[in-house]
């Protein structure tokens, strides 16, 4: 089975019938009762990298852009901002 972004496959065909649809945190889940304890820690330490990294990343651009708007346009931005995440939220 392969996951792409919320585009479940399976056996390289999307599925549309439930008994083979599965969620992507379903499929990571599946993916990971099968590992060892060893592989599982690796995964964990990586997970957890990845999250570190996004929130040193936005941080370091929030500090560089910071001012870098006007108030018009940092209100449009937030605007186009909130628009893209409840698109994001609801589909």
């Amino acid at each position: 089975m392969l996951v792409l972004n919320d585009l479940i496959v399976w056996k390289n065909l999307p599925c549309l019938s439930y008994p083979h649809a599965m969620t992507v945190i379903e499929s990571i889940l599946h993916d990971l009762q099968g590992m060892s304890n060893r592989a599982l820690v690796d995964v964990a330490r990586y997970v957890h990298k990845l999250n570190e990294s996004a929130h040193k990343e936005r941080a370091e651009i929030l500090r560089a852009t910071h001012g870098c708007l006007d108030e018009s346009d940092g209100r449009a931005f937030e605007e186009a901002l909130n628009t893209f995440r409840r698109i994001e939220d609801h589909g």
